[in-house]
């Protein structure tokens, strides 16, 4: 599924992360061998980017799990110590954290 002439490299990629297991392996091989090729400094980043983690890449695609929940969790806790500047006792900011993200 390469691009076509004149088809924007980027459309590939998302279309690469949008496909499922083996294909999308085959395909981001392709992509891979390809995109130094194509002039774009951030690509060549992915590409390094990717050759480093690629092993852990495959497997975020393949069981469709990510860390996404826990850094909610962590950016409500953020926020909420923002807005809590000035407390002096622990146990009142630790149950409007549990409040908040439970």
């Amino acid at each position: 599924m390469r691009p076509t002439l004149g088809a924007p490299h980027g459309e590939w990629f998302y279309d690469i992360c949008q496909m499922k297991a083996y294909r999308q392996q085959r395909e981001s091989v392709d992509w891979i061998a390809d995109a130094p090729g194509f002039g774009i400094k951030k690509f060549e980043d992915c590409v390094k980017t990717y050759r480093t983690w690629r092993m852990e890449t495959l497997n975020a695609f393949k069981y469709e799990l990510t860390n996404g929940p826990s850094e909610g969790f962590n950016n409500k806790i953020k926020v909420l110590k923002r807005s809590s500047y000035g407390i002096r006792n622990l146990k009142p900011f630790r149950t409007r954290i549990l409040h908040c993200t439970s």
